[in-house]
């Protein structure tokens, strides 16, 4: 799938890191927000441990092993 780093961008992408809970990093521009595990994803929301982001504005990186 994706390798530790690269961004999410697609569906498929969430769908595969909700269902293995691979750990994702959240960032506003270059500033680290969170990270933690994505428990749903839709076309417009990303939501990880019960906080909404929206997919338009943050940036989603893959932290597997963290």
């Amino acid at each position: 799938m994706l390798q530790p780093g690269e961004n999410l961008t697609q569906k498929r992408h969430f769908q595969y890191h909700i269902e293995y809970a691979v750990p994702v990093e959240v960032y506003l521009g270059n500033r680290h927000i969170a990270i933690g595990v994505v428990t749903a994803a839709d076309e417009s929301f990303v939501e990880l441990q019960g906080t909404l982001y929206n997919r338009n504005r943050f940036t989603f990186i893959s932290r597997p092993g963290y």
